[in-house]
Formats: C-alpha cells, sequence, structure tokens
C-alpha cells in the first residue's frame, strides 16, 4: 500500500518543483474547494494581505470568471492538466489581477488540486480581437484569423484540432426564463469552450447557436458535447459537433488554410450533420471540388446568358420622380444558395468576373437599346468590378462592348464597386476618361466604406457617388449626428459630383437626406428589386 502513496507523495513534489520555477504563485485545493496550502507572492491576491489558508479559492477569482474555474473543475477530471488559461483574480482594494493558471489534479476521489499562477498578458494571440464583453468568446472573424494563424503555425503531427458545436436549447432557455437567464446560460457555455480550448481563448461563436474552438486533445470535442448536455438543471441543451484535424503541409499558406476553416464552418452552420472531414486536407480537396462545380455553372451561365437582371428604382429627391434603375444580378439554383453578394465574391475570387462583367454589360446595355426602340427609354447603372478594369487581359474586349453601345451611352451609368482594390489607377483613369468620351457616366459606388473611395473620388472624374449606406442605416441609433455624412456631401458638392443615399428604408432617412442635400436616393422605401424596371 505504501509504495503508491509514496509515489503518489513524489509526483506532487515533483509538481510544486516545477511549477515554482515557472509560477509566481501557488495554491493546493482540497475536494471541498478550499485553500490548504499557500506559496510564493500570494500577498498580491485578495482582499488584504493575511494567509488564504481555509478560504474558498473561488472566492479569490473575479466575479466574471468564476464559471470558467468551475468548468476547468469539471474538465480536470477528464484531463489531469490543464492551462495555461488566462484568469482574473481578486486583488487589494477590489481590484482584478490579471494571471495565467496551470492546473493540475492527482488520481483519487479525494485529491486535491494543484494551482500554479503568473502574470501575463491575456490576449495572447497577438491580434486586435474582437470578443463579446459578456462571452469573452472571440467574434467570427476574429476566431477564424487567429485559428487559422494558430493552425499555421503548428506542424503537421502537432495535435492540433478544431471543433464546432452546435447548441440547441438556447432561445428555449431565452423564452422560458427571460434574456437574463439566457445570457447567464451562454457564459456557462462559453466557460466550457474557452476551458477546453488552446491558452483558453482561441474559441469563438460563428452563429446564433454554434461555437468553435481549438484544442490539443481529439476527445475534447466529444467530451465538451457530453458536459454542455448537463450545464444547467433547468434547461436540456442538446449537441452536435464535428471536430477535423490540423494537418495543412508546412508550405501551406495562412490564406489556404483560413478559407478552409471558412468552408468547413460554413458546412457544419448548414448541416451538422452532413459535415464529415476528418482532417483540414480532406475538407481542402472537397471545397476544390465544390469550387471547380461552381466555377463550370457560372462560366457555362455566363456564356448562355442565363442570369437574369433586376432593378431597383434611384429616385430624385428634388423632384421625387425616378432617375435611373440600378441593375441587380439574379442566380439561378446552379449556383446554391449563397447570396449575390457571395456569388459575385466568389467570381472575384477564383478569376471569372471579368468575364461576368462583360456578359453583364453587353445584356444591359442591350436592354436599353430594346427599351428605346419600343417607345419606353429608361436609364440603367451597371456594376463593374474594380478587378475588371484594372485587368489588361479583359479590358479590350470591356471596351468593345461600351463602344457597341454607344448610341446607348447617355443612358448608362457605370458603377464602380469597390469589392477589389484597384491597383493600377493610372490605367483605370484613362478607361474611365474614355467612357466619359463616349457620353458613359461614372459612379462610384460604397463611397465611405473605406479609405479607397477617397482615393478613387480623387484619381477618378466622375459624376455620382453612392454614399455607403451604413451612414443611412446609422440615422436610426439615438444621438446620431450627421457629421460624416454631411461631410461626404460638401465634399462632393464642391467637386460638382452629385450624391446618392442607399439603404433608405423610411421617409424619415428620405426627408433627412434631403434635408442635408443629398440629390438621390435608393432603398426599399422607394421600391424593392423587381424584374421590371420602375421608369416614373
Amino acid at each position: 500500500m505504501s509504495g503508491p502513496i509514496e509515489e503518489i507523495k513524489k509526483e506532487r513534489e515533483r509538481f510544486v518543483a516545477f511549477a515554482f520555477a515557472a509560477a509566481e504563485i501557488f495554491f493546493e485545493v482540497n475536494d471541498k474547494g478550499k485553500i490548504v496550502f499557500e506559496g510564493g507572492a500570494t500577498e498580491r491576491v485578495g482582499t488584504d494581505a493575511g494567509s488564504l489558508i481555509g478560504e474558498p479559492i473561488i472566492n479569490q477569482i473575479d466575479e466574471d470568471d468564476r464559471d470558467v474555474y468551475a468548468a476547468l473543475q469539471q474538465h480536470l477530471n477528464h484531463k489531469g492538466r490543464i492551462g495555461p488559461i488566462p484568469l482574473r483574480f481578486i486583488s487589494h482594494g477590489g481590484r482584478s489581477l490579471a494571471l495565467r493558471l496551470f492546473a493540475l489534479k492527482m488520481p483519487g476521489d479525494d485529491s486535491h488540486t494543484f494551482l500554479a499562477l503568473r502574470a501575463a498578458p491575456l490576449g495572447g494571440g497577438g491580434t486586435d480581437n474582437m470578443t463579446d464583453p459578456e462571452t469573452g468568446l472571440l467574434q467570427r472573424d476574429s476566431f477564424m484569423e487567429l485559428a487559422a494563424r494558430t493552425m499555421k503555425d503548428n506542424p503537421v503531427g502537432s495535435n492540433l484540432y478544431m471543433t464546432a458545436v452546435e447548441v440547441e436549447g438556447i432561445e428555449d432557455a431565452k423564452k422560458k426564463f427571460g434574456p437574463k437567464y439566457m445570457r447567464t446560460l451562454l457564459k456557462q457555455v462559453a466557460a466550457h469552450l474557452k476551458t477546453l480550448s488552446v491558452d483558453g481563448e482561441i474559441a469563438g461563436q460563428i452563429g446564433d447557436k454554434h461555437f468553435a474552438f481549438l484544442h490539443r486533445t481529439k476527445s475534447d470535442g466529444s467530451h465538451l458535447g457530453s458536459t454542455l448536455e448537463h450545464v444547467d438543471e433547468n434547461v436540456t441543451l442538446k449537441t452536435a459537433y464535428s471536430t477535423v484535424a490540423s494537418d495543412i503541409p508546412k508550405e501551406g499558406t495562412e490564406d489556404q488554410v483560413l478559407r478552409t476553416l471558412t468552408y468547413v464552418l460554413n458546412q457544419f452552420v448548414k448541416d451538422p450533420g452532413a459535415v464529415d472531414f476528418e482532417s483540414l486536407s480532406t475538407a481542402y480537396e472537397d471545397m476544390a471540388s465544390e469550387a471547380q462545380r461552381r466555377v463550370v455553372g457560372m462560366r457555362h451561365m455566363i456564356e448562355t446568358g442565363t442570369f437574369k437582371m433586376a432593378f431597383q428604382p434611384v429616385y430624385s429627391l428634388s423632384t421625387n420622380e425616378v432617375h435611373h434603375n440600378e441593375v441587380l444580378s439574379r442566380f439561378d439554383d446552379r449556383m446554391g444558395d449563397q447570396s449575390t453578394l457571395d456569388i459575385i465574391r466568389f467570381a472575384e475570387e477564383v478569376g471569372i468576373i471579368e468575364e461576368f462583367d462583360i456578359a453583364l454589360c453587353h445584356k444591359a446595355i442591350d436592354y436599353v437599346k430594346k427599351m428605346k426602340k419600343l417607345g419606353n427609354p429608361l436609364t440603367l447603372a451597371v456594376n463593374i468590378s474594380g478587378r475588371t478594369l484594372d485587368n489588361s487581359r479583359y479590358t479590350d474586349q470591356l471596351m468593345k462592348e461600351f463602344t457597341a453601345g454607344k448610341d446607348a451611352s447617355r443612358n448608362i451609368l457605370v458603377e464602380l464597386t469597390e469589392t477589389a482594390a484597384i491597383e493600377n489607377l493610372e490605367k483605370v483613369e484613362a478607361i474611365l476618361n474614355d467612357l466619359k468620351a463616349m457620353d458613359y457616366r461614372i459612379c462610384l459606388d460604397d463611397f465611405g466604406a473605406g479609405a479607397a473611395g477617397y482615393q478613387y473620388l480623387r484619381a477618378f472624374n466622375v459624376d455620382y457617388v453612392k454614399i455607403d449606406g451604413s451612414y443611412v442605416e446609422d440615422m436610426n441609433t439615438p444621438g446620431y449626428r450627421p457629421t460624416f455624412l454631411l461631410s461626404i456631401v460638401r465634399l462632393c458638392n464642391d467637386l460638382g459630383v452629385k450624391t446618392i443615399g442607399e439603404h433608405v428604408e423610411n421617409r424619415f432617412q428620405a426627408d433627412f437626406l434631403r434635408s442635408l442635400g443629398v440629390d438621390f436616393a435608393q432603398g426599399f422605401h422607394f421600391g424593392k428589386p423587381d424584374f421590371s424596371p420602375q421608369t416614373d
């Protein structure tokens, strides 16, 4: 009997020695949660400088992080050792002290827990990570970026995994017990995710009921799923999960990892049960196959012209009459259930946006000519990607379309989108000047959404600026001040450029834009996209 006991004592002594080599504070906590041993700079923890022996460890932890410690205690029985994870302790004067915690639990039902703490800056990912202030979980984009970087920095075979989790029942808790209860439940879910994640930080919420985290042990995914189903006695949570191994080769790029992670998570959110990738490499192969299918479908649609045009009216705020209609692309089922914006971005990523832009211009110009012959003249705004104007392989073909449609040029606005940055400003400026010489008019789309818009306004001789819809949507927020919006309007007025406000949903917004001197407006208040354009 003495053999195993002596070995446990030696193991404990070794851990104490090793812990002090890397830690500043050390606690031993019994099975009742009370401190039975303390060492190091323990005076930094607690509300006074006295000994903490006999005190509950939970009382020394910041109230906002107690869920994390409770989760840690549960997962220690599964893992044996956890850390480092960020945890805030109470310090003198009630202040929070940010520490990193390593925890070890020795075998046995009444075994003690050993905690080693050291000061370290939180946010170890080295990025401007955006976290939810209540749960501490990373927002989707921040999680994706940090996860991709971590996976890229870890070689194949380093035992790094990502698990996506769907949690059903959180909304039911809100309906049954109220939003405050739901937030508490969500915080408990987040505590378990963070506790099992790499460095206690690489965990995020990727949807209303979807979460993801990076971890070192493959079974952490299944363990988390079973744990969450019993996290609250008053609420039944059901989980579905999928775990993939990080096996991107060393020569793989961070962008490649990011695209693959995005693909896996998008597939999971659509249908958790349909995701059966065992590793990132199999997901990447599937993604490549899926992308190829979409490329073939889109190229066929371009060649046959089977995509549709919808039209949304743009009204003059001074006359309250239709000034022109913007052409909006619509796609059939062969492109899947993704949004039009997602399809356009995909076309840019795989290098076929130029072909689509040319096909759209051809179709729009033909439509204007047809309407003119029928005695129903109208003006259309056609979106052109900056990438198309910047690509020498396609500019000649694009200009042939515009030259062939020269007799309809007074009824066409070329709307330059900012979805892809323009690298050669001088070349694009020359193309736009050639278009203006043929009486086409130029419009900058989504102006104010990014710094590039101001650069384009200075470089190009444009006729219209479409102000990014976020400036209009912000009008509904309390205490709204139109400082930036007014500065855009004044700048455009000084340059002799007409302004268009988009995303106008109600009369208040329309009247507000009119009072600021905006010339035109577009949005559901004036008309939704339709396959027949408004002409009066």
